[in-house]
């Protein structure tokens, strides 16, 4: 018989005799599968976030910030630097024949009773906001006017907290209506609220704005833009496409979440491993009699290695997939809210992960254990049966 052979019915053996070992066996199922199901469903967290950031992301936009601020957060740029921004070559034309870029700007709002500083946030629109923000649309009742202290808000931040067009919200200078729901492509932008530049500086007494986005005739246009705004002397601004600002934002706001999720699946995981260690060595305890016959008729030990390599590799397979549909049912679509909306993801490549630290604690759990078996002989397998 060859070598495949042998591996091919030693594994059928063991697993044809899986049942006979069942309570024990469940205890890595169970396991693997806490652990997977934990995992995963933290990570479904980051994959959410990245996900928004990425939303609305665009190579030929791109944000002009004042040098050295990380967000685009108070009010860095002077109206004289944003004149000079907007006569930058290569951004595109609106139809009235003005560049087609935005002064906007980022601030945080008084936060309803029970929820901390930062929950609310306000972007400010300038004339052309609407533009440069292509998947921005009124889904419900209407654009807020010029002008006039009126406010919409993103269908995000509606569902969060409740609000709709006609309540009110405070602002720089008391109450404002609500007189819009917007939608944005599932971007953050959704998360908050948008009013009138001009009126909003004004009520606030601010004199500056957070950021230029600004839509370039198309992505080969960027490198000149850069220059020319990098070099001029009247400017100390930082200059990024909107695709890198929007993948700088999210790596800073996921890896709190990434370093954490690893923390504790990998604490899980050493548990779940000395589990499975302890189980594989019961079951080729249970299974000494068995694997004395086999050596008996001739069956060499890397068959019998690989027997409890596979019945290990099954158990912690099953639970990894059983956790990560666990994780996919109840978290997947979800939304949460950490200072702006996003949705809880498992896709297909975090399932894949989950089924790969399931085969690492099968690998790691079953090593030490078929090479206990596999150094046992007939005369001794027989014998401690």
């Amino acid at each position: 018989m060859t070598a495949l052979k042998q591996v091919l019915v030693v594994c059928a053996i063991g697993l044809r005799t899986l049942p006979q070992r069942g309570s024990t066996a469940i205890v890595i199922v169970v396991g693997t599968a806490c652990v997977v199901g934990v995992l995963l469903s933290m990570l479904s967290v980051t994959v959410g976030m990245t996900r928004a950031f990425a939303a609305g992301g665009n190579a030929s936009r791109a944000i002009v910030r004042a040098q050295g601020t990380i967000r685009e957060w108070g009010t860095g740029l002077s109206r004289e630097a944003v004149g000079t921004i907007m006569n930058a070559p290569g951004i595109a034309s609106g139809p009235d024949g003005r560049p087609l870029a935005d002064a906007e700007m980022v601030m945080s709002l008084l936060p309803p009773e029970g929820l901390v500083q930062g929950s609310l946030q306000l972007r400010v629109f300038g004339p052309a906001g609407p533009a440069v923000h292509p998947a921005f649309k009124i889904v419900t009742g209407h654009m807020f006017r010029a002008g006039a202290q009126e406010v919409i808000v993103g269908i995000a931040a509606a569902r969060r907290f409740g609000f709709a067009a006609g309540s009110k919200v405070v602002m720089p200078g008391g109450e404002w209506p609500i007189v819009g729901v917007f939608s944005s492509g599932g971007e953050l932008l959704e998360s908050r609220f948008v009013a009138d530049a001009e009126t909003v500086l004004s009520a606030a007494r601010l004199n500056g704005f957070s950021s230029v986005v600004a839509q370039l005739v198309d992505a080969n246009a960027y490198p000149a833009f850069e220059a020319w705004l990098t070099r001029n002397p009247a400017l100390t601004v930082d200059v990024e496409r909107q695709t890198d600002f929007n993948a700088s934002q999210a790596g800073r706001e996921v890896q709190v979440f990434t370093r954490i999720s690893y923390g504790i699946g990998t604490i899980m995981a050493l548990g779940a491993l000395f589990g499975a260690v302890k189980i594989m060595y019961a079951a080729v305890r249970a299974r000494t009699r068995e694997i004395g016959m086999l050596r008996a008729l001739g069956f060499g030990g890397a068959p019998v290695a690989a027997s409890v390599l596979a019945e290990s590799m099954a158990l912690s397979l099953a639970g990894a997939a059983i956790g990560a549909v666990i994780a996919w049912l109840a978290f997947d679509g979800r939304e949460f809210y950490s200072w702006g909306a996003y949705q809880f993801r498992v896709p297909p490549a975090l399932v894949a992960l989950g089924l790969a630290w399931g085969a690492a604690i099968a690998v790691l759990g079953g090593l030490s254990p078929a090479i206990r078996a596999a150094r046992l002989t007939a005369v001794e397998a027989l014998r401690a049966a």
